[in-house]
């Protein structure tokens, strides 16, 4: 069996059963007017046998526009490719234009072969290879459908620290000059900046400090994230909007985390503590008992208002004193009988006392 490797080129599958349309090295040019994006056959992408690729169960590829990937074809036509895997690699500040290495813009690579062919909007492609009607083939009707309008995007920039004002994240606003999108010329490899000995900032977002500076603190002072990743022991998934997933084996900072793009996180630490933040709103709905077991002591801090709302009985009960403090009014309120009761005294202490007023 002979191997290739190829460039994605297209992922929009109208059957949505997962094939991406890929342009080989050594088979395909990069001269759009000779084959363009959509000329291109579609390929199935082998997936492992953890994936049961049937009845909707399993998972599905992670291939987007511009991943490198090794193929074969399993006909003598070239005509049916099938990806075997995808590869990772050091990406070059410009475009490889031939076997020389001799690398153009990126700006300049814009309408050829073998990168991202996305443009900002699906109009966009309108006179170009990649468009409906090209003029290499004027009886193709159909172009390339969706553009970076409407794809994935990392966040520019998020802001997660504000009490009672939840997570901002700042989209970014392409233009040409951002083009081709894929690959992002931000790393020094195509492997997360997560997962190496340079990440240790990145992961102080999980920090949990707020505005206006105050602190949430846990019995043992300020929370902060035990990461210390060494490559290549953090495993990590990372996609295209900024949603991560970590499973690290890092000698003495084992830990798993996930987080949203938005700063929502939850991670559990070396030594099994565990830390959950959510920036914006929590829900958790509960359809029959629930019971919590705490070892410790528990401190709940709630900078808004706080209501407990039962249909049932309710207790409180302790085993040691209790005690209720309101800098305003408090206020006991019973709408059949009230009763106070204590084993020596009753002690009320009030300059003005009034019964039945």
């Amino acid at each position: 069996m002979k191997t290739y490797y190829g460039i994605v080129e297209d992922r929009q599958d109208p059957l949505k059963i997962g094939r991406v349309r890929v342009r080989v090295h050594g088979i395909h040019t990069e001269n759009k007017q000779n084959i363009s994006t959509p000329d291109l056959p579609w390929a199935q992408v082998m997936l492992p046998t953890t994936s049961a690729g049937l009845s909707g169960f399993g998972t599905q590829h992670g291939l987007v526009e511009g991943s490198t990937v090794i193929l074969f074809f399993r006909d003598d036509d070239l005509q049916q490719p099938v990806i075997l895997g995808s590869t990772a690699g050091i990406p070059d500040k410009g475009y490889i234009k031939n076997l020389k290495h001799e690398s153009m813009p990126r700006e300049d690579a814009v309408g050829m072969g073998f990168i991202d062919p996305r443009r900002l909007e699906v109009g966009d492609y309108a006179g170009t290879p990649d468009g409906p009607n090209p003029e290499h083939s004027k009886t193709r009707g159909f172009g390339l459908t969706h553009a970076l309008d409407t794809a994935p995007k990392i966040y520019e920039d998020r802001a997660v620290s504000h009490i009672g004002k939840g997570s901002s994240i700042t989209e970014p606003e392409l233009t040409k000059d951002d083009l081709p999108y894929y690959p992002l010329y931000t790393d020094k490899t195509d492997v997360s900046k997560l997962a190496g000995t340079d990440a240790k900032n990145l992961h102080a977002g999980r920090d949990i400090l707020v505005s206006n500076g105050v602190r949430f603190l846990s019995g043992k002072g300020d929370i902060k994230s035990p990461a210390k990743p060494v490559y290549p022991y953090n495993k990590v998934l990372q996609t295209e909007s900024g949603h991560v997933l970590e499973v690290d084996d890092t000698p003495s900072a084992e830990r798993i985390a996930i987080e949203h793009r938005s700063g929502t996180f939850q991670e559990i630490h070396p030594d099994g503590s565990q830390v959950t933040r959510v920036v914006n709103d929590n829900y958790t709905v509960i359809c029959r008992d629930e019971e919590v077991f705490v070892g410790g002591k528990v401190n709940i801090k709630v900078f808004g208002d706080a209501n407990i709302e039962t249909v049932g009985s309710l207790n409180i009960k302790s085993f040691k004193d209790v005690k209720i403090d309101a800098t305003g009014n408090l206020d006991l309120v019973a709408g059949d009988k009230l009763t106070l009761s204590a084993a020596k005294h009753v002690r009320v202490r009030t300059p003005e006392f009034k019964p039945n007023s």
